[in-house]
C-alpha cells in the first residue's frame, strides 16, 4: 500500500546538485521529494543506517533481451576482436526465440531494480521489452531496432518498428509519460541511410551505435575492410549501399536528423572535429545529444582511449550505460562507476555520480523528475551500503569500496532491498 509521506535519513546523502549531506534527510510526500537536508536528530520512519542515499542510476545504454556471451581473448593483449564478437551475437540472436528474450528481459529488469537502476535506454527489437518495462518501476525510453543494409531486410525491421509505435496508441508522447518509445537505427555499418532518415519524421528520440570501432570509419569510407566482410558472411551486406557520408558523424546532421534527439552509444572514433555537432542546444526546446559511454565494454574489446574527458572539457553531455549482458559482466551502473574510478583516479566523484543519474536523464528528457534528489523531483534512489570508515572525501566512500546497492526506492516505493513501505 502506498504511504502518502515518509521519511529517511542516512549516514549520507548524496544529491548531485549540491555538496554530499552527512546524516541527511529526505522527506516524500506522495512520491515525491519535499525536502532534503540534516536530520539534526529528528526521528524518520526509516533510519538507513551506513549508508548512501544516491539518485536512482539512469542506464544510458542497454539491451535488456541479451543474454550473457563469454569472453573470448582473441588478441595477444586479452582483449576480443568487436566484429568476431559480433559474428557470436548474430549467432545467439538466430537462435533465440522472443519468449526467450522476454524472459531474459523480465530478469534482467529485476536485475537493473537490484543494482538501483530507475531509469532506462532499452534498445529492442520491435519494442520487445516495452511491456515488461512498462509494467515494473522503471521510466524511460524503449527504443526500436531497425537495421538492414539490404531494402527487404531494411522494410520489414522498419514496418516491425513503426506497427509497434502505432499499436501503443499513444497520442501525447511528451516527456511526462514515465515511459516513451524511441527508435534506433542500430549503426550506420548495419543500417541503410532511408531508415536513418525515415526515423528523424516521427519526432521520436532516437539512439544508435555510432563510431563504436575503426573498422565502422574504414567502412565508411572505403566500402571495404573486416566489417564487409563480416556482412558479407552473414548475408547482410548490399552491393548498392552508400553511406550517408564518409564520416560517422554525417548520420547525425543529414536533413531532419540534425533536429532530432539523439543518445549515440560509445563513439570512441568520433573525431574532435565532429565534436560540434553533439553540443546541446542553448535552448530547453533543442535537440538533445549525448554520449553512452559503457566502461567495461569499451575494456572488454581493446577500443583507443575513449575521449570521454576532453567531450566532456568542451561541453558534451557524457553519460553511463552498461550495454547488455552479451558484452558485460553485469547491468550495474555503480560497478561501472566504480570501474571508471579505477581505471581515471582523477576523474572527481561528483562527475562520476553525475554522469551515472542526472546526465542521463537530461538525455532522456526526464531531469525533471529524476536524475538527482531534490524538492519536488520523484522518489527514485539508490541505495548503497558504505564501509565503516571515514573519508575527507565522500564520495570515495562509494567509489573505492565493493559493497554493493542495498536498496531502490521509485516514486517513494521500496522496490528492491529488506524495506517495505507501511
Amino acid at each position: 500500500m502506498r504511504s502518502d509521506s515518509l521519511t529517511l535519513t542516512a549516514r549520507y546523502v548524496f544529491p548531485v546538485e549540491g555538496e554530499p549531506i552527512r546524516n541527511g534527510w529526505i522527506s516524500v510526500i506522495d512520491g515525491a521529494i519535499s525536502r532534503v537536508g540534516r536530520s539534526y536528530g529528528l526521528r524518520p520512519d526509516f533510519d538507513l543506517g551506513n549508508v548512501a542515499i544516491v539518485p536512482g542510476f539512469v542506464n544510458a545504454h542497454t539491451h535488456l533481451d541479451l543474454t550473457p556471451i563469454a569472453p573470448q581473448a582473441d588478441r595477444e593483449d586479452g582483449t576480443e576482436d568487436e566484429v568476431r564478437w559480433l559474428r557470436r551475437v548474430v549467432e545467439c540472436r538466430r537462435a533465440t526465440m522472443p519468449d526467450e528474450s522476454r524472459q531474459a528481459v523480465a530478469k534482467n529488469i529485476r536485475a537493473s531494480l537490484d543494482a538501483g537502476t530507475t531509469a532506462v535506454a532499452d534498445i529492442t527489437p520491435a519494442g520487445l521489452s516495452w511491456n515488461a518495462i512498462s509494467d515494473s518501476p522503471l521510466r524511460g525510453i524503449v527504443y526500436a531496432e531497425v537495421l538492414g543494409l539490404k531494402r527487404m531486410r531494411g522494410i520489414q525491421t522498419n514496418s516491425d518498428a513503426w506497427e509497434w509505435i502505432a499499436s501503443l496508441g499513444i497520442e501525447d508522447d511528451g516527456p511526462t509519460r514515465r515511459l516513451r518509445p524511441g527508435l534506433s537505427p542500430h549503426a550506420p555499418y548495419s543500417t541503410a541511410g532511408w531508415l536513418y532518415r525515415r526515423a528523424s519524421t516521427g519526432k521520436m528520440p532516437l539512439s544508435t551505435h555510432l563510431a563504436e570501432m575503426p573498422e565502422e570509419r574504414v567502412l565508411l569510407e572505403t566500402r571495404g575492410g573486416p566489417l564487409r566482410d563480416f556482412l558479407e558472411e552473414i548475408g547482410a551486406w548490399d552491393d548498392d549501399w552508400k553511406p550517408l557520408g564518409p564520416s560517422p558523424s554525417d548520420y547525425l546532421r543529414s536533413g531532419d536528423l540534425r533536429k532530432c534527439d539523439w543518445l549515440i552509444a560509445h563513439g570512441t572514433y568520433l573525431h574532435s572535429a565532429e565534436w560540434w555537432a553533439l553540443r546541446p542546444g542553448l535552448s530547453e526546446r533543442d535537440r538533445r545529444v549525448a554520449i553512452a559511454f559503457c566502461p567495461r565494454t569499451h575494456a572488454r574489446f581493446g577500443q583507443r582511449k575513449h575521449p570521454y574527458r576532453p567531450m566532456l572539457a568542451r561541453g558534451v553531455i557524457v553519460c553511463l550505460g552498461t550495454d547488455g549482458l552479451a558484452s558485460s559482466p553485469s547491468l550495474s551502473v555503480l560497478d561501472e562507476m566504480r570501474f571508471l574510478h579505477r581505471a581515471d583516479p582523477s576523474l572527481s566523484g561528483s562527475l562520476l555520480l553525475t554522469m551515472a543519474t542526472l546526465f542521463g536523464a537530461w538525455a532522456l528528457r526526464i531531469d525533471d523528475v529524476a536524475g538527482s534528489i531534490a524538492p519536488r523531483k520523484r522518489a527514485d534512489f539508490a541505495i548503497v551500503a558504505l564501509p565503516d570508515r571515514d573519508e575527507a572525501d565522500p564520495y570515495t566512500l562509494l567509489l573505492d569500496s565493493d559493497l554493493p546497492v542495498v536498496g531502490t526506492m521509485s516514486d517513494g516505493q521500496f522496490v528492491a532491498g529488506p524495506w517495505t513501505n507501511p
